[in-house]
């Protein structure tokens, strides 16, 4: 393990072009991600794998700059009251807990299995992503506007607390290690477990995401794999396009753009496969 003080710039080792696209796709990922309320960390990752990143730093950057990405995406849905804070503190504390842990002890890893975790993660998600997409679509009594305003906002009992922080732990350890704050897979589980409407979902996962991204790249930090440069480029980039994109909620379809965007994930998740394999 490295002191925190020998911090490696893998971004100086990148070309001017590798870095400018990096922050280019970082704009683009963070205007959908604003719209559709994920910080699509999932989108990202495989991109700074591929243009030859070191996983761990790759997954270190990541979750650094889904927390920036949900920071600004976050501001609109304060402003709203969208956030359900007793459901950030339920989940958010084994959430928390399992993602410093991963993000602490990710090196214990090795390439080949974080990128094939990677790999099946991203099907999962753009899986899960398909499913909720198709469900909004064929059914509209779902959408944001539906129900009185204090309908939706959790159903938090003594069964749905106990599945909800297991679910919590297990999805944060495994995000903090590979560099994903996961959440579209908690999405569902606050739409469908907690009963949650999927405005006040969306915003409540943002805020899981700021406090489940800081806890795992805090691991990483402590662990010295901090790439700041890579954090500025990719990070800004990410901030400027989750505001723009929450600005743009309710101007693009949220459902078909997320099953068009489930669908690519789908179709490049091969390509991490043979990545993984590769290494």
């Amino acid at each position: 393990m490295e002191p925190v003080s020998e911090l490696a710039l893998f971004g100086s080792d990148l070309t001017t072009l590798q870095l400018v696209g990096l922050a280019v796709m970082s704009l683009v990922v963070g205007i959908v991600g604003g719209i559709v309320g994920i910080a699509l960390g999932v989108v990202r990752l495989p991109v700074m794998t591929a243009v030859g990143l070191d996983p761990l730093m790759a997954a270190s950057t990541n979750l650094f700059v889904s927390v920036l990405g949900s920071v600004a995406g976050s501001w609109p849905a304060i402003l709203q009251n969208r956030i359900v804070f007793r459901v950030v503190i339920v989940i958010g504390i084994p959430a928390i807990a399992g993602s410093f842990m991963g993000g602490i002890y990710a090196d214990l890893v090795s390439r080949m299995i974080l990128l094939l975790i990677v790999a099946l993660l991203l099907v999962w998600s753009s899986l899960m992503m398909i499913v909720r997409a198709v469900a909004e679509l064929r059914n509209r009594s779902l959408s944001d506007e539906d129900g009185d305003a204090r309908s939706g906002r959790g159903d938090l009992n003594s069964k749905t607390v106990v599945r909800e922080s297991f679910l919590g732990f297990g999805i944060g350890l495994m995000g903090g290690a590979v560099g994903l704050a996961l959440g579209v897979l908690r999405m569902p589980a606050l739409v469908h477990v907690l009963k949650m409407k999927p405005s006040l979902a969306a915003g409540t996962n943002l805020a899981l995401t700021i406090l489940v991204g800081t806890s795992g790249f805090t691991g990483h930090l402590i662990s010295g794999r901090v790439d700041w440069l890579l954090v500025s480029v990719i990070g800004i980039p990410a901030m400027v396009g989750m505001f723009a994109g929450s600005r743009m909620t309710g101007t693009v379809d949220a459902a078909k753009l997320r099953l068009v965007l489930g669908i690519v994930l789908l179709a490049v998740s091969p390509l991490v496969f043979s990545d993984a394999i590769s290494s």
